[in-house]
């Protein structure tokens, strides 16, 4: 496998990552219309979701770009995670952060580098 230097596939990654989101998202969407979730079982699937999509995007950047892979993976969550911050200010949910939500970065950052270090040894 051809290992490259540019960092675009990181930002592949992302988008990558950004569409397992939204499959993800809308699958949760049907089951809602069927089915009454508590709101603990909610913010239970949104941080699977968040999780399992920054693995993916992680994982795929750092096995395109092939070295770095903890930074890489550190680098793809922050971009995950900027892009979905400024989303939900865009959508009029501003996420508060509190030690919640600094709880909820702070996780995200070491999936990210731990999928980084997976992915850069597949």
């Amino acid at each position: 496998m051809e290992k490259n230097n540019n960092y675009l596939p990181a930002v592949e990654g992302v988008l990558r990552g950004f569409i397992i989101t939204v499959i993800l998202l809308l699958i949760f969407a049907v089951v809602m219309t069927f089915v009454e979730v508590s709101s603990r079982a909610s913010y239970i699937f949104y941080l699977i979701t968040t999780i399992l999509s920054i693995m993916y995007a992680s994982i795929y950047a750092v096995r395109k770009i092939g070295k770095k892979g903890w930074l890489i993976g550190i680098l793809v969550t922050l971009l995950y995670l900027s892009i979905l911050y400024i989303v939900s200010i865009i959508s009029g949910n501003s996420m508060v952060m509190g030690a919640d939500g600094f709880a909820r970065v702070l996780l995200a950052i070491i999936v990210g580098a731990l999928s980084g270090i997976i992915g850069i040894n597949l």
